[in-house]
């Protein structure tokens, strides 16, 4: 009992160690985001194409890190039970061709096809967190983009009974079953995952499955294994 009660302790103290850590780097590091997109659009002047380079690299870096500084922090305020969740009416329709339009340049670069399913003629309304699961959206269309080699990603929405529907196809690397069972898991990421993108803190499906639960939804993935491809459902109650 003791032993327990040490260990909910440290796991506490964990917490809040990474919350602090995570605060500090996210201010010098949009920073660092926010004058190097400054400097490629050209606000500060010309600049050789070798300065570009250096300075787009600088730019991409620093967007991962506080991507990742961004995951430490949902974690953190996850497990402390200081999520909070602001509801308001949505479609889901409008939010899913937003983001899908949003990550259309990245797919572009990669020279993927994606694409929106424009859905019938229906309500796709629900109360829920705007702004969070926009987050979820775009991690799930963001991570289908970067584990796709070649091919294309499909974005679609759909009811389910009174629910509805949010599908990402892509055709990349898929999923293993042993990978699947766990996937929504902390630091989880499917084995062949680092031979298409090295990068990745293995938590943002976590954040994505306790954000779409604290909603009362489902989030799951299916895959016919390692080369086929893989599809992310998340299912939300429809009002």
């Amino acid at each position: 009992e003791v032993a327990n009660v040490r260990l909910k302790e440290l796991d506490r103290l964990k917490s809040e160690f990474v919350s602090i850590a995570s605060h500090q780097l996210r201010s010098p590091l949009t920073a660092m985001k926010g004058y190097a997109s400054m400097l490629l659009e050209g606000s500060y002047g010309e600049f050789p194409e070798k300065a570009k380079e250096a300075i787009s690299r600088i730019f991409e870096s620093s967007s991962l890190m506080a991507d990742s500084v961004e995951d430490f922090l949902n974690v953190s305020r996850i497990e402390q039970g200081r999520m909070k969740y602001d509801k308001t009416d949505f479609d889901v329709s409008n939010l899913a061709k937003i983001v899908t339009e949003e990550l259309t340049s990245v797919a572009e670069k990669k020279g993927l096809v994606l694409s929106f399913e424009s859905p019938k003629d229906d309500s796709y309304i629900v109360s829920a967190d705007l702004g969070k699961i926009k987050q979820v959206f775009s991690n799930l269309v963001d991570n289908s983009i970067k584990y796709t080699a070649d091919g294309s990603v499909t974005v679609s929405v759909s009811k389910v009974g009174t629910n509805v529907l949010f599908k990402v196809s892509d055709t990349g690397v898929g999923i293993s079953k042993e990978t699947l069972a766990k996937l929504f898991d902390k630091f989880v990421r499917a084995r062949n995952a680092h031979e298409i993108n090295v990068s990745g803190t293995g938590l943002g499906l976590y954040v994505a499955r306790q954000m779409v639960e604290a909603h009362g939804g489902k989030i799951w993935a299916e895959s016919d294994g390692e080369g086929q491809g893989s599809t992310f459902f998340v299912e939300l109650k429809g009002v």
